[in-house]
């Protein structure tokens, strides 16, 4: 996960063109506890720290999700559900299910974005049920 987390937080920063001098002192962090982070010599950081960065590079929501998963926290979307929900479980349960192929839950995934688009007004994923 620390080189997941390195690795998208270097794409990020060098995406904004920011320096890591930069973006440390905007962070409120020294420089090279920074560099430490985005060689993967050290844990991500708390998420306090992962929010500032959030903002300081000005991510979208699905790019601040992205960054707060690979430092081991929660995604915004999740947290914003205000508790876990047996739907979430249900799909983390198949995603999470050894036994079934990774073509199989790829499957799943793509049901899901499917039906979660029927919901969300994207009519062009809608499929058309057959009488």
């Amino acid at each position: 996960m620390r080189d997941d987390f390195a690795t998208l937080l270097r794409q990020f920063r060098e995406r904004a063109v920011r320096s890591r001098n930069g973006l440390a002192h905007e962070v409120g962090v020294d420089p090279s506890y920074l560099t430490r982070i985005e060689h993967g010599d050290r844990e991500p950081p708390r998420q306090h720290i992962v929010e500032a960065l959030v903002r300081a590079l000005r991510l979208s929501v699905q790019e601040r999700n992205r960054l707060l998963v690979a430092a081991g926290y929660a995604p915004l979307s999740v947290v914003e559900l205000g508790s876990w929900d047996e739907a979430l479980q249900a799909v983390a349960d198949v995603l999470n299910d050894v036994e079934l192929s990774t073509e199989a839950r790829n499957e799943f995934r793509d049901v899901v974005k499917v039906i979660s688009a029927r919901w969300r007004g994207s009519c062009s994923l809608t499929p058309t049920l057959a009488s």
